[in-house]
């Protein structure tokens, strides 16, 4: 809820205003003089103020000065009874956001207090922009198998709700892919998704970048900047990779999660938020909290619904959807027309996929842009996904055995010297058309 500091010494005119903008559900502060009004800015955070010009103790225009100083995005309106043209500029010179003389009527005040807060929400998203943009095309959750569909029932189930969901699972899984989806499900969908990564950002740095800092609050912090919760404001914040956020920012994480707010570094104020927590990690932080690296209350807080990705060998059975689209993905990045046959497809499915959906979406990109064809065949895919196919396939036999181990080493062979069947023949010991034969025989040509 926006709040705004009402700073007006005519108790009519205060009493007027301050019902009016209640009205409409905004949070208002009331201060009798610039003096009070100060002492309420110092201790709170305001999106924007309304003060009078003339007052005892500290005058509008003094206000404004002492508040600039200290904020640039707080907005402010100057009402005057003794207004000019030159009183006009001299307040938008000093940095007033509107300028209205009295008498006025409340609604064109409660237009323009309108019009800003919607300005501070568009302005908001745009900071997240350049996030959002990267994810214009964003891939979604695949997969027919029961292990998906229990996924897609508790995102069903719990993505409507505001509880904190912990997801979890091996790396390339697709658990970001899984808290956006909640995200959309939610009723929320139209506000900020935020993520950060919290292995990715020195532990120096890791509290500005959730909680923002003030000017000066460290070497390097030239201005005031806001954090992932207050840019994720009304919407969703997910905590990528938390099992890595170190000890001493467990326990505020574990207030502003308790208490919904915090105070950026260096700061005083404090600021209230609303905001949906998602937290991801491949970590078992059950055994973290045994090790003494992760807060057992912490941990509780998180997983109030815990949903957990399943790794992509329990459920071998989506390959072939994944690899159609991120085929179809990918056809249209590079301006391909790849399709992928029946045989590569069951060589993929004997392989497990350390790297998960990931390592699978990696594999068909390169397929698609290195394969000579249409078509994408197990002669395109890496050796050691070949190898392990063929080595099922010829069980125990002695002879089958070597046969493919001979088809690894000229397929390695091939690839060092890239397609050159004279380097190749040359690095093997066998004569070119040796090579050829064995080729044919392998049906490598």
């Amino acid at each position: 809820m926006p709040r705004i500091l009402l700073a007006e010494d005519d108790e009519i005119m205060r009493i007027s205003i301050y019902d009016r903008l209640r009205k409409y559900g905004w949070q208002v502060d009331e201060a009798r003089d610039g003096l009070e009004a100060m002492s309420l800015f110092e201790k709170n955070h305001y999106q924007l103020i309304i003060s009078d010009i003339r007052m005892p103790g500290l005058d509008g225009l003094s206000l404004l000065d002492k508040v600039r100083r200290q904020n640039q995005e707080t907005d402010i309106i100057i009402m005057t009874a003794y207004g000019s043209v030159d009183d006009a500029l001299n307040c938008l010179r000093q940095g007033a956001t509107d300028y209205i003389l009295k008498p006025f009527d409340l609604d064109d005040l409660v237009i323009r207090v309108t019009r800003l807060l919607n300005h501070q929400a568009i302005k908001a998203r745009c900071e997240i922009l350049e996030d959002t943009c990267r994810h214009n095309h964003e891939r979604e959750l695949f997969g027919t198998s029961p292990a998906m569909q229990q996924v897609y029932a508790l995102i069903a189930q719990a993505a409507p709700t505001n509880a904190t969901i912990l997801i979890t699972g091996e790396s390339g899984t697709g658990k970001e892919l899984a808290a956006r989806a909640i995200h959309s499900a939610s009723p929320r969908h139209d506000k900020p998704f935020v993520s950060i990564n919290c292995a990715a950002i020195p532990e120096g740095l890791i509290e500005s970048e959730l909680f923002g800092h003030e000017r000066g609050a460290f070497t390097g912090a030239d201005q005031r900047r806001k954090g992932k919760f207050e840019l994720a404001d009304n919407g969703t914040l997910l905590l990528d990779e938390l099992g890595d956020l170190p000890g001493p920012l467990q326990a505020k994480l574990l207030r502003v999660l308790q208490e919904s707010r915090f105070e950026r570094v260096g700061g005083t104020k404090t600021i209230r938020v609303d905001v949906r927590i998602l937290a991801c990690t491949s970590k078992d932080l059950h055994h973290e909290v045994e090790a003494g690296r992760f807060r057992r209350d912490l941990l509780y807080r998180l997983q109030v619904i815990p949903l957990h990705m399943p790794p992509l060998r329990e459920h071998k059975e989506d390959i072939t959807d994944l690899c159609n689209a991120f085929l179809k993905e990918f056809n249209t990045l590079h301006w391909k027309s790849a399709r992928i046959t029946k045989e590569a497809i069951d060589c993929l499915r004997q392989y497990d996929f350390p790297g998960n959906t990931r390592e699978l979406r990696n594999l068909m990109e390169r397929a698609a842009v290195l394969c000579r064809g249409p078509e994408i065949t197990p002669a395109d895919l890496p050796l050691e996904i070949t190898s392990k196919a063929s080595r099922l396939d010829a069980g125990f036999n002695l002879s089958a055995r070597l046969a493919v181990a001979e088809r690894d080493c000229l397929l390695t062979a091939l690839r060092h010297c890239n397609g050159s069947r004279t380097e190749a023949a040359r690095l093997l010991g066998i004569s070119r058309k040796n090579l050829w034969e064995k080729m044919k025989g392998y049906s490598l040509e």
